[in-house]
């Protein structure tokens, strides 16, 4: 049964779907710290609120996040409707936290540490573990 599960979890069926929301959650996320940057970022002062959601508002970067975040959202929830979560969810974030540090490095010019590429190949070698059990 279990190299049933490893098999189901790694279908072409599932592993399709999985990447697309993970590439819509990955872009959503670049692009709102790119909106954040550029509307000077948030303080979340009671004084300001209505002056910082007009710039969230107006954001085109947040905006397009937050689009890119409500379809990851829908194909998350296709995946959930035919895959085990126990399985699903380390695998996702998993892929989301390795694509997003990639692309801050690439797009936002963040570092990416020895120790964090480590972390990375440790949760990688998790992954195959979840999906064999």
């Amino acid at each position: 049964m279990a190299n049933t599960l490893y098999v189901n979890i790694f279908s072409m069926k599932f592993l399709p779907l999985l990447l697309i929301s993970v590439t819509f959650n990955v872009t959503a996320n670049i692009l709102l710290k790119k909106g954040v940057i550029a509307i000077g970022g948030i303080t979340g002062e009671k004084s300001k609120i209505i002056l910082e959601f007009s710039k969230v508002a107006s954001s085109p970067f947040i905006v397009s996040g937050l689009i890119l975040y409500g379809f990851s959202f829908l194909v998350w929830l296709r995946v959930l409707s035919s895959y085990d979560l126990s399985k699903s969810y380390p695998i996702f974030a998993t892929i989301v936290f390795m694509f997003t540090s990639v692309g801050s490095f690439i797009f936002l010019k963040e570092p990416i540490s020895l120790l964090r590429l480590l972390g990375i190949a440790v949760m990688l070698l998790g992954i195959i573990i979840v999906a064999r059990t």
